[in-house]
């Protein structure tokens, strides 16, 4: 493993646990007793502490552990009892500093003031919360256990205390949701005047309740013309109120994007830690094991040295793979390509050595002729256009090299 910059990783921190699984849900999430949350806890602070052994001799220029982004998502992070999700904040607080964006997903239906303290006392400073729905009807018919009411209250505290870096999850194409709804809930959300909007359309994915509803013809959700309505409709409804739009799905206050997806999306580096969590560290991709009993048999003791590396290398088992040139050169291009700047032709040459022309050049220069791509001599940067956008599908598939 080559050696890790300052300011060059982030952390994902997996919490498994949810009241209730909703319907449309495909992460790896379940329902379970705080005995069983308290062994995870331990486990996880075990691994966090496994991790700091095996990349301590890989960090350049630091002389610690540190994370640029924390993002503690799920399932449910505030399905935990405070007290203990603040033995995982506060084992995670050693590794950053007054400059790392903290994140942690919150559900309306689970936030509680003590939990809010937390946060505080943590350093938490931006706060994800998944509202889905401004309409109490499509929240049921999604599975959601709380209200828009819980969720105004959830916000309203929150901003009380102090935060003003707040994203709110909006969905499309809701079984029952016509335009008119979700209209209102556009507006109603924009009025409140959060950092960050991330606005997704409903994927029925295998394995979830709505894929045996849709199975049996029993899921009513938008066609597709009326999905691309909704897109095209928060686009306007989130410009008019001052959200810029800079990855195809989220919109944000200027400067309040969110830095930890955008590691995602420029192919940085991150760890996930926690049950199942995946990483990408130098090109290498691995995940952890999904079995709660094994994960929790692992990290069962505190890492000390030379037992570290044996609880990492068997939580990761056989799923590590170094990607090829090939397939580096392939996400940097659709991962990017869904950022609204799009992808640097300078970055990409610093990256891989070669010029990006020479590889993807016949490519490019299709989509700019159809309109689909754009480039900007100035900075060397390739981006999708909003027709592009709209069949960013179609567009991005091009860039997997044969």
């Amino acid at each position: 493993m080559k050696t890790i910059k300052k300011d060059g990783l982030s952390l994902y921190i997996h919490i498994p646990f949810c009241v209730r699984k909703c319907l449309y849900c495909d992460f790896l999430s379940f329902s379970a007793s705080n005995s069983k949350k308290q062994d995870y806890v331990k486990a996880l602070v075990n691994e966090l502490t496994a991790w700091e052994e095996v990349l301590k001799e890989k960090l350049a220029g630091m002389d610690k552990l540190y994370f640029k982004t924390v993002f503690a998502g799920g399932g449910t992070p505030t399905c935990l009892e405070p007290s203990m999700l603040l033995e995982i904040l506060q084992a995670v607080n050693k590794y950053t500093d007054e400059n790392t964006e903290f994140t942690i997903e919150a559900n309306p239906g689970t936030i509680t003031d003590s939990h809010i303290s937390i946060f505080k006392e943590a350093g938490i400073n931006r706060v994800s919360l998944g509202l889905q729905s401004a309409q109490d009807r499509e929240l049921k018919k999604l599975g959601r256990i709380h209200t828009y009411r819980e969720f105004c209250n959830s916000y309203s505290k929150l901003q009380k205390a102090g935060f003003s870096n707040i994203n709110i999850d909006i969905m499309a194409g809701i079984p029952g949701q016509d335009i008119v709804s979700y209209k209102d809930t556009l507006e109603k959300i924009t009025i409140l005047g959060p950092a960050h909007i991330s606005v997704y359309s409903l994927i029925v994915e295998p394995g979830t309740a709505f894929y045996k509803m849709q199975e049996q013809g029993k899921l009513d959700i938008a066609d597709e013309d009326t999905d691309r309505h909704m897109y095209n409709l928060a686009k306007e409804i989130l410009g008019k109120y001052g959200y810029n739009r800079y990855e195809i799905s989220n919109y944000s206050k200027k400067g309040m994007e969110c830095l930890h997806n955008i590691t995602y999306w420029t192919g940085g580096n991150y760890l996930g830690t926690g049950l199942g969590a995946s990483s990408y560290i130098n090109g290498a991709r691995f995940a952890g094991i999904k079995d709660f009993n094994k994960y929790i048999n692992i990290f069962k003791d505190r890492a000390e040295p030379g037992l570290a590396e044996k609880q990492v290398q068997k939580n990761i088992g056989s799923s590590y793979e170094k990607l090829s040139v090939k397939n580096q050169m392939e996400e940097f291009m659709f991962l990017g390509l869904r950022m609204c700047k799009g992808v640097s032709k300078s970055t990409f040459l610093d990256r891989f050595g070669i010029n990006m022309d020479a590889v993807y050049g016949n490519v490019i220069k299709h989509f700019l002729q159809n309109q689909l791509l754009e480039e900007d001599v100035n900075s060397g940067r390739i981006y999708l256009t909003e027709r592009g956008i709209d069949i960013s599908n179609y567009v991005l598939s091009d860039f997997i090299l044969d």
